[in-house]
């Protein structure tokens, strides 16, 4: 049994299936000011993009449909570039390759993952190739810096009491310090302000505190599914009696990346920050299953007779 296996997207869940709220799902019920930033972003490109079309388009189409078309931007796959949870996804593949084996992946290895997330109409290859390979630069700067032993990668970890699952990106060791780390990635160096991109603490601490204080990790290949956006973790009778413990690790930490830097940032992970994500887990829950039961019918006049 290996702990840290590639997982299997798009499972059918079998009858006796748990089925567990992904953790940065869970995460999602908190307020992101930058993603909303970020998606009007998106929407302005489109815009600006289309800008002599957009008439004939409102012609043909209609003002609504339209409206929808520069609203959903944010949904569509470039075609000359990754979305970034695509980038950070091949990126996360590079590191664990890395991380395990001490081969550093090559321009074709990269390029072989980059044209699967790009899809086949993918025209960005040898672009996104080299942001991937120039963040590779980075993370290898890193390595030689600090001398990380990798215990694990990708390890799926789970927790049947309260339902959630996901995947921790590694555990490692540095200067004797057992780390459960995350990657974080994007492939602007700069943040809005003009400042270096740090990660957001008040995310990354609930989620690897989650996967910190988890009742178990998987030696099997995790299964996954996606229902309206959000990522779920299957989890059957039979995987959960072959569980191992989480392994030990006294604190937490969180790398950001980018083709220009590479920084890896300690994060507290104990049993306040556990509690902290139970709670956002329970906000979670109001927002996607409980507070759909607390409404009723309208009220309907009751009916008298007249006499």
């Amino acid at each position: 049994m290996t702990l840290g296996q590639t997982a299997i997207d798009d499972a059918t869940p079998a009858d006796d299936d748990q089925t567990l709220w992904s953790v940065t799902t869970i995460i999602g019920a908190l307020d992101k000011p930058a993603l909303m930033y970020w998606a009007a972003g998106q929407t302005a490109i489109a815009a600006l993009a289309s800008l002599k079309s957009l008439p004939d388009r409102i012609e043909e189409d209609g003002y609504e449909t339209t409206v929808e078309w520069l609203r959903d931007a944010r949904f569509r796959k470039p075609k000359d570039r990754l979305m970034a949870s695509a980038l950070g996804t091949v990126f996360h593949a590079a590191a664990e390759e890395y991380g395990l084996t001490g081969i550093r992946p090559d321009h074709d290895w990269i390029a072989a993952k980059v044209n699967a997330e790009g899809g086949r109409w993918f025209k960005g290859t040898d672009h996104e190739t080299a942001v991937v390979a120039a963040m590779l630069d980075q993370f290898d700067r890193w390595l030689q810096r600090f001398s990380p032993s990798y215990q694990a990668t990708e390890v799926m970890v789970f927790d049947s009491r309260y339902g959630y699952a996901g995947t921790a990106d590694a555990f490692l060791t540095v200067d004797g310090v057992r780390f459960l780390a995350d990657y974080k990635t994007s492939r602007e160096p700069l943040d809005g302000k003009g400042n270096p991109r740090t990660p957001y603490p008040e995310q990354v601490g609930l989620q690897l505190a989650a996967y910190r204080y988890a009742e178990g990790a998987a030696v099997w290949r995790p299964r996954r599914t996606t229902k309206f956006r959000r990522r779920y973790y299957l989890l059957s009778p039979a995987e959960r009696e072959m569980a191992v413990p989480v392994p030990e690790v006294d604190t937490g930490l969180v790398m950001q990346v980018t083709p220009e830097s590479c920084e890896a940032y300690p994060i507290r992970i104990d049993e306040e920050v556990h509690r902290a994500f139970l709670h956002t887990m329970e906000v979670f829950r109001w927002l996607h299953d409980t507070s759909d039961t607390v409404m009723g019918d309208p009220l309907e006049e009751t009916t008298h007779d007249m006499v």
